[in-house]
């Protein structure tokens, strides 16, 4: 004999277990009517009647008692199956993958914080900008700075940042106008769309014509970029949390009075089954703790 539907297997369990087809249907958000007929055709199936049928509850007859054990171990074992596959197979290693820039710039200053409090965790950081495939195990988590529509993740909000004009020190004087000094020194282009926005925002506040900008030194790395202003080679758009450091000890300036908030945003990144782990929920709780602290 072949096997009944999976459905009508399921709504036989509850309306067994609720004695009513009426509360069944409630609890699997269908109609009364929706229960009766997979009932009705589950027992045409077996050839036999599972339910002796009252005015406002049914009972199970001998067939359905003897039905019943047999399916609610059959789902058990469909949740175990379940649970097990959702289950951490490294519980004591976080795989992440993080974006170079940050990773460089933002994490690793800050990550001995994290081992200290969770030396339990063996880090694991994979610095790249490429998509990795979680269901390979190549990742349990990711960082990303963009719009948070990941297709088939779930993502959690870290929180934005700001473009700001940075430079080393001496190199601009705060009290002359900038428009004559950006002309002489070379500008470094982080070549991201808030850095390209936020240059031609500053440009247009200084009525620079398109004609009349400077050309860039154009780097596709922000963790570049911020080693290039640093050896004093130009005048950069950076974004705020990649130079926390350098602006705590005074090794970068910002030009006060110019600044521009990202459109994109940073997130936490992964399937949403990962976001139940132990080890992410301790990486997040570290994270977000971290995040809310803003030169």
């Amino acid at each position: 004999m072949s096997l009944p539907p999976l459905k009508s297997l399921q709504y036989f369990m509850h309306a067994a277990h609720l004695g009513s087809f009426k509360l069944a249907a409630e609890q699997l958000f269908v109609t009364q009517a929706a229960i009766s007929q997979q009932i009705r055709a589950l027992e045409a199936h077996l050839g036999c009647e599972l339910f002796i049928r009252e005015t406002r509850k049914v009972k199970l007859t001998r067939q359905g008692e003897q039905l019943l054990p047999h399916v609610l171990g059959a789902f058990s074992q469909f949740e175990a199956g379940i649970k097990a596959l959702k289950q951490d197979p490294s519980p004591n290693t976080l795989n992440l993958s993080v974006l170079p820039s940050f990773a460089a710039c933002w994490l690793l200053p800050k990550i001995d914080d994290f081992q200290k409090k969770h030396n339990d965790i063996k880090l694991r950081i994979d610095p790249s900008d490429q998509l990795v495939d979680f269901e390979q195990g190549e990742a349990d988590l990711g960082i990303r700075f963009g719009q948070g529509n990941y297709q088939d993740l779930h993502s959690e909000l870290l929180g934005g940042d700001q473009m700001l004009l940075v430079y080393k020190q001496g190199m601009l004087e705060e009290n002359k106008p900038l428009k004559a000094q950006l002309f002489d020194h070379q500008l470094i282009m982080d070549v991201c769309p808030d850095a390209q926005r936020a240059w031609q925002l500053l440009f247009d506040e200084l009525l620079i014509q398109p004609a009349q900008q400077p050309s860039f030194l154009e780097i596709d790395n922000a963790a570049l970029v911020v080693q290039a202003v640093l050896s004093g080679q130009g005048i950069g758009m950076l974004r705020r949390r990649l130079i926390e450091p350098q602006l705590v000890h005074q090794q970068l300036h910002v030009w006060q009075g110019f600044e521009l908030m990202c459109e994109y945003k940073y997130y936490l990144v992964g399937p949403e089954h990962h976001f139940s782990w132990p080890k992410v929920d301790a990486f997040k709780s570290w994270l977000q703790s971290h995040f809310c602290e803003f030169v």
